[in-house]
């Protein structure tokens, strides 16, 4: 995969209904995380309209404390969910922190 792939951008995706969050359909392209100077990402196929294209996932921003995509990341390492190659559902919509502010959460489904 090229270094040289886009971002994927957060807010795009504006969906604030955990039931009906917006659905990223994606492959994993790197099980291993590597980090640049704004954030720890990944790197993925993302399917945009009906074509695998090469993308970068931002796992965590380092200017945020919001590590939640990261941490799901890491699990399913960890439980042998993420194959080089294997497709996923990463599902993201705004909520709201303990604080009352926006947040944006997370599901993968393997």
């Amino acid at each position: 995969m090229s270094s040289f792939a886009p971002f994927i951008k957060w807010g795009r995706y504006k969906s604030t209904d955990q039931n009906n969050p917006d659905v990223l359909e994606l492959k994993v392209g790197d099980t291993e995380p590597f980090e640049t100077s704004y954030s720890i990402n990944s790197k993925v196929l993302q399917k945009v309209d009906g074509h695998w294209e090469e993308y970068i996932l931002p796992l965590k921003s380092h200017e945020s404390k919001n590590a939640l995509l990261l941490d799901l990341w890491v699990k399913a390492s960890r439980t042998g969910s993420l194959k080089k190659g294997k497709p996923f559902k990463l599902k993201t919509w705004l909520g709201e922190s303990k604080f009352g502010r926006p947040i944006r959460r997370f599901s993968l489904e393997f």
